[in-house]
C-alpha cells in the first residue's frame, strides 16, 4: 500500500510542469564540445521515460552524443531517443558535437549549434542539443552556460546568471554565448539588442528598426501589441539565390546573408523579415493563425514603405512578400492545414494574407481618399474573434470605409467561411 501510494503521488508530480535546470559547460580551449549536466526533477525520478531533441520532428539532426545516466552510457533506440529508467537515475550528462561555420558562413536552416572560430563565439541551438522527455507537452526548463563571455537570447531567470527554455509550445530557442558588438533599439514595449557576428554595415539598419517601430506601434494602438524583448544575431552564411535567410527562436532571430563590400545583399529582405517575426510575436493570441501571420506581413511591408530606404528595395520586397496572383484557396482553409502540421501553408497565409490586406487598404484608400487600413487595425487587434472570422465591429468599419460590397468579395475570394 505505501509503495502504491507513492507511486500515485510521484504520478500525480510528473503530470505537473516540471522544471529541469541544464548546466552548459564551454571551454574555450576546446570550443568545439560542450558538455551538458541535468539533475532530475524528484518526480521524474519515479518512473522511465525517454528523452531526444525536439527537433527531431522537424527534421533537425541531434547533436547529442555519449548520453550517461549517473556515468553509466546509454545506448539509443531506433527513434534516436534514449530510455532512462528513473528510479536508478539522478543525473543524466552528455556531449554537444558543435559544428566549426565553414568559410561560406553557416546554414541557418540545419538549425545546429556551432562555434565561429573568427568572431569568436558559439550559438547554441536548443533544437539540435537539449534533451526533453518524449511527449511532455508541458515540460520546460533553464539553462546555465558556464565558460567564456556573456550570454543572450531568451530570457534570464531573475536574479541568476540562467536563461528560459521555452516551453515547447513554444518555438525552440538559439543562444549567444561570447563578445560581439551591438547596439540597441528601444521603441514602446520593443527591446531589440543587434548582435554583429559578420562585420558588416548593419547599423543603418538599426536606425530604420526604430522608426519602423515608432511607426508600427503607434498605428496598432495602445497596449494592443505584448511588450517583447528580442536578440538579433547578423550572420554570414548561405542564402536562397543570394537573397538572405532568416530562422526565428522563440525571442532570438537569426539573419544570415552574403557579404558585398561590408554590407548583406538585399539587407532589406531581411529587415522585413524581422519586422514580420516581431509584429507576429507580438500580436494578441486571440487572433487565428491567417490574420496574425498576413497582417504581421503585410504591415512589415508598410514599414517599409515608409522608410528611408531606396525606392525600388522596397518595390523588389513587396515583390517577395504580396502575392499578386489570384489566391489558389482560401485562407481559413490554409490555417486548417497549418494546424494539422503542414508547415508550408504558413507561407501561404502570409504572401496571400498580405495580398488580401493590400487590396483592402487600397479599397479604402480609393472611397474615402484620405484613410486606410492603420484606420482599422486597432480594432482588428482588440477584438475576439468569433469562428476565426473578422470581428463585427472592424467588419462595420471596413465596411464603411472601404464599401459594403467590395469587402465581402474580397472576404469570398481570399478568405472563405
Amino acid at each position: 500500500m505505501i509503495r502504491a501510494a507513492a507511486l500515485l503521488a510521484a504520478a500525480c508530480g510528473a503530470a505537473q510542469a516540471e522544471t529541469w535546470l541544464y548546466r552548459v559547460a564551454l571551454d574555450p580551449a576546446l570550443p568545439l564540445v560542450a558538455r551538458v549536466v541535468v539533475e532530475l526533477p524528484a518526480a521524474r525520478r519515479a518512473q522511465d521515460f525517454s528523452v531526444q531533441v525536439r527537433g527531431l520532428a522537424g527534421g533537425v539532426a541531434p547533436q547529442v552524443a555519449d548520453l550517461r545516466c549517473d556515468g553509466a552510457p546509454l545506448a539509443p533506440d531506433s527513434a534516436s531517443a534514449w530510455r532512462v529508467q528513473g528510479w536508478n537515475c539522478v543525473r543524466l550528462s552528455w556531449t554537444v558535437a558543435m559544428k566549426q561555420v565553414p568559410a561560406g558562413g553557416v546554414d541557418l536552416r540545419a538549425r545546429e549549434s556551432f562555434y565561429d572560430t573568427n568572431s569568436r563565439f558559439w550559438l547554441f541551438s536548443e533544437a539540435s542539443s537539449l534533451l526533453r522527455p518524449v511527449g511532455e507537452a508541458r515540460h520546460d526548463g533553464q539553462v546555465e552556460f558556464v565558460g567564456r563571455g556573456p550570454v543572450h537570447g531568451s530570457a534570464p531567470v531573475g536574479g541568476t546568471p540562467r536563461r528560459v527554455v521555452p516551453a515547447a509550445d513554444r518555438p525552440a530557442e538559439f543562444y549567444v554565448i561570447g563578445r560581439l558588438p551591438g547596439a540597441t533599439v528601444r521603441e514602446g514595449g520593443f527591446e531589440t539588442l543587434h548582435l554583429d557576428a559578420e562585420g558588416g554595415d548593419w547599423r543603418s539598419l538599426v536606425n530604420e528598426h526604430g522608426r519602423a517601430l515608432q511607426y508600427l506601434t503607434r498605428t496598432a494602438g495602445a497596449r494592443q501589441l505584448a511588450p517583447l524583448r528580442s536578440t538579433v544575431v547578423w550572420l554570414s552564411g548561405a542564402t536562397d539565390d543570394g537573397v538572405p535567410v532568416g530562422v526565428a527562436g522563440s525571442q532570438t532571430l537569426l539573419l544570415a546573408g552574403a557579404m558585398r563590400d561590408g554590407r548583406m545583399s538585399h539587407a532589406e529582405v531581411a529587415f522585413a523579415w524581422m519586422l514580420r517575426e516581431q509584429l507576429a510575436q507580438s500580436m494578441p493570441e486571440r487572433l487565428p493563425a491567417w490574420a496574425r501571420e498576413s497582417l504581421a506581413q503585410y504591415y512589415a511591408v508598410k514599414a517599409l514603405r515608409r522608410s528611408e530606404l531606396s525606392s525600388a528595395a522596397v518595390a523588389a520586397v513587396e515583390k517577395r512578400l504580396i502575392d499578386p496572383q489570384p489566391p489558389r484557396g482560401r485562407l481559413r482553409e490554409a490555417q486548417r492545414r497549418l494546424e494539422a502540421g503542414d508547415e508550408a501553408a504558413r507561407a501561404e497565409l502570409r504572401a496571400t494574407g498580405a495580398a488580401f490586406w493590400e487590396r483592402i487598404d487600397r479599397a479604402i484608400v480609393r472611397k474615402s481618399g484620405f484613410r486606410t487600413l492603420d484606420s482599422v487595425l486597432p480594432r482588428l487587434l482588440a477584438a475576439d474573434w468569433p469562428h476565426d472570422r473578422l470581428p463585427a465591429a472592424a467588419l462595420d468599419l471596413l465596411h464603411r470605409y472601404a464599401g459594403e460590397t467590395a469587402v465581402d468579395e474580397l472576404l469570398a475570394l481570399y478568405v472563405g467561411d
